[in-house]
């Protein structure tokens, strides 16, 4: 058989089983999802699963990274290096968009008893933003500490924010958050929203 065509296979085979997750995740939690379960939706074998992932722990890190890779893909192409004001509000709206597309997913994954997800993320939201900060400064974007501290301090800060809003404890919009978080990276915190 070809590479290209067992590379199809492949890709066809995660499609199903990331369609697969999405659709459980929409009334269970992440804790209450077996293999199983996957295999079960997405119609494929647990052997063909576990030739690909270790357990549902791996699978749903690969998830996340798929979303995110997409999503900084598409933001990429959008980005406007020349103009750092416009860069940050158009990438904090992205990614606010992002989670909130992604709300019951990310929620319910969240509630899980295991960290594991979030570490995950934390990890890939950090290696995104990094890299995006890298080829900011490549772009001639300078920064006053070392692009890995603050891509560090960014992600800290705001995997703390987004745990508190999946929460629903915040009452605050989209919008709101939006304008928040702008504030505090570009404009200063005297013009934050009480």
């Amino acid at each position: 058989m070809s590479e290209k065509k067992e590379d199809l296979r492949i890709r066809r085979t995660h499609k199903l089983l990331c369609e697969a997750m999405f659709s459980l995740l929409e009334t269970q939690s992440f804790d209450e999802i077996s293999v199983v379960n996957i295999c079960d939706k997405a119609m494929v074998h647990r052997a063909t699963f576990y030739k690909h992932f270790k357990d549902k722990y791996e699978f749903m890190e690969y998830v996340t990274k798929v979303k995110l890779r997409d999503f900084y893909a598409e933001s990429k192409k959008f980005a406007d290096f020349s103009d750092k004001e416009k860069l940050y509000r158009a990438m904090i709206e992205n990614i606010l968009l992002f989670i909130e597309e992604n709300k019951p997913m990310l929620r319910l994954a969240a509630s899980s008893s295991n960290s594991n997800f979030f570490d995950s993320l934390h990890r890939i939201v950090y290696n995104e933003l990094l890299d995006f900060l890298t080829s900011s400064q490549k772009n001639g974007e300078t920064y006053r500490a070392p692009v890995d501290i603050y891509a560090k301090f960014l992600t800290g800060g705001f995997m703390s924010l987004v745990r508190w809003w999946l929460s629903d404890e915040s009452g605050y919009s989209r919008e709101d958050m939006a304008k928040n978080i702008e504030c505090m990276l570009i404009s200063g915190s005297k013009d934050i929203t009480p």
